[in-house]
């Protein structure tokens, strides 16, 4: 890529993000799915948004930077 962070990620990411085998990581990509599509947003298959996986796992919110406190 350009250097650019992915916006949707697959198990393999998810995997070296969170430290989990690629099993558990497709099963978090379901989980953060059905929440999603209960939200009314589209889904991707065996991708989930790299937004969401950061502020599930790592608290971080939208448009919140914590390197600036």
């Amino acid at each position: 890529m350009d250097g650019r962070e992915r916006r949707l990620l697959g198990a393999s990411e998810v995997s070296m993000k969170l430290g989990v085998c690629r099993s558990k990581a497709y099963e978090i990509i379901r989980e953060l799915n059905r929440e999603m599509e209960q939200r009314g947003c589209a889904t991707i298959p065996g991708r989930v948004s790299s937004q969401i996986v950061e502020e599930r796992y790592f608290g971080r919110e939208r448009g919140v930077r914590y390197d600036d406190r």
